[in-house]
């Protein structure tokens, strides 16, 4: 149920109805715990029942720096529709920014700024498509790059974009936004709830009053915003006094970081793990050691929300607090995380966030792992070295598993052929996800 916020849901309404040449993008804007997710979620499913075509994406702030990982959350429940009627070069293009066809050269980024375009206009023929993005700040920049192409060219299309973003101070609009014009951009700012609106969100959310004392000094050391009214209101006992000072840290964060603390040190371990993650789930975090039982402090603290066997953060702060205060630590769980995830890929791109430069040597990492291999690997040429140098099962059935899972168009019976194959498809790919690799290994052939 959401709280005392009439008019944000009105103006959410009319937008999603609103005719081919009005607002082209509407803009939830507000500070962290405001409630913008909240009113974007409304948003999306106010559209879905209203039958336009919703793609989505909710990123995380671990995930900003892989390349086209937005865009694959966006056109992954529609790719069957889309990719079947895309002029060839513009299907090859969406596939190799998604990782669902082997690269040749380097991807060409006006090339899949092409393709959003087409397939947003495709998409858009039968009924009007909603582009919704939430925490843009975290979207990252090649699909933001890519979108905006295909934005500044939609032509007549009937294409809608719902934004939320968190409001920094003298931010400039995003690439989205400026993409569309001024002029075709709706913002709207997401403000603090009243006394009234906050004590019902509370009560509805912890199932109790507060004296009329205690909630004024929550409004006041909160703002209105409820995030941080529900965090602090969590610390208070039942029974405090009217007067009582509140035992409040000084900002958001803090709270959050108090409320974590106070969780078991397993299930923290474990939070750290998904944080650094994104996206993810149970089975992935019992593989890295994390007993099943472990999570579910979290759960019944409502940090994390269990659905179909993934984990996901209740809220986005409390993932980016955790991912934050990892500092120096960050590269040995992302050193851990690459033990255990079995995609190559994403494993050597946890290993190129686990060493100490934020723009990655990929080939610097690996060269390293060789130097403590019992055998010398020549994983630069071989894709068997390769695997086993990540400790990966390089066997012909694991490698034609992989294949498989990499879309391989050729005969897996040519095992050489298809060594080749994928041993190019993770070097380019590598190379387009931000990995640092010498020219010959990205222009293999």
């Amino acid at each position: 149920m959401i709280v005392s916020r009439e008019e944000e849901l009105a103006s959410l309404h009319a937008f999603i109805g609103e005719e081919p040449g009005g607002a082209a993008a509407l803009v939830l804007e507000g500070e962290a715990g405001i409630g913008k997710s909240t009113l974007w979620l409304a948003g999306v499913e106010q559209a879905r029942e209203r039958g336009l075509r919703v793609l989505w994406s909710r990123p995380a702030e671990a995930e900003r720096g892989l390349a086209y990982v937005g865009l694959g959350d966006l056109f992954e429940d529609v790719l069957d529709d889309v990719l079947p009627a895309l002029p060839a070069p513009r299907r090859r293009a969406l596939e190799v920014a998604l990782l669902l066809e082997e690269a040749g050269d380097s991807l060409d980024p006006r090339a899949v700024g092409m393709a959003v375009r087409t397939a947003l206009q495709l998409l858009a023929e039968d009924r009007p498509v909603l582009v919704a993005i939430d925490d843009l700040q975290w979207f990252d920049a090649s699909s933001a790059g890519a979108l905006a192409f295909a934005l500044r060219r939609r032509g007549s299309s009937h294409v809608l974009l719902m934004l939320a973003r968190r409001l920094a101070d003298r931010a400039p609009p995003s690439g989205l936004e400026q993409a569309l014009g001024a002029e075709r951009v709706q913002r709207l700012p997401v403000g603090p709830l009243s006394v009234g609106a906050l004590h019902r969100f509370l009560r509805d959310r912890l199932g109790r009053p507060f004296a009329r004392q205690t909630l004024l000094r929550i409004h006041e050391r909160s703002g209105g915003n409820p995030f941080f009214a529900l965090e602090l209101a969590r610390i208070l006992d039942a029974d405090i006094g009217p007067v009582q000072p509140l035992p409040v840290p000084e900002s958001l964060e803090e709270l959050v970081r108090a409320r974590i603390s106070g969780l078991p040190a397993s299930t923290r371990e474990a939070l750290v793990l998904a944080s650094a993650l994104g996206a993810t789930s149970e089975s992935l975090l019992q593989r890295a050691g994390v007993a099943a039982d472990a999570l579910d402090p979290a759960v019944v603290a409502q940090v994390i929300e269990r659905e179909n066997g993934t984990i996901r953060f209740t809220h986005p702060l409390l993932s980016s607090v955790l991912y934050q205060d990892l500092g120096d630590e960050r590269r040995n769980v992302h050193a851990r995380i690459a033990g255990i995830v079995e995609d190559p890929l994403l494993r050597a791109r946890h290993l190129a966030l686990s060493t100490e430069t934020p723009d990655a040597d990929v080939a610097a990492v690996l060269d390293a792992l060789n130097d403590k291999a019992t055998q010398e690997l020549d994983w630069k040429h071989s894709i068997v070295d390769l695997m086993k140098l990540l400790s990966l099962d390089s066997s012909l059935a694991a490698r034609k598993e992989l294949a498989k899972e990499l879309h391989c168009g050729g005969d897996t019976g040519d095992s050489a052929k298809m060594n080749v194959w994928l041993h190019k498809q993770i070097m380019v790919n590598l190379a387009a996800n931000g990995g640092k690799l010498p020219d010959e290994l990205k222009n293999l052939t």
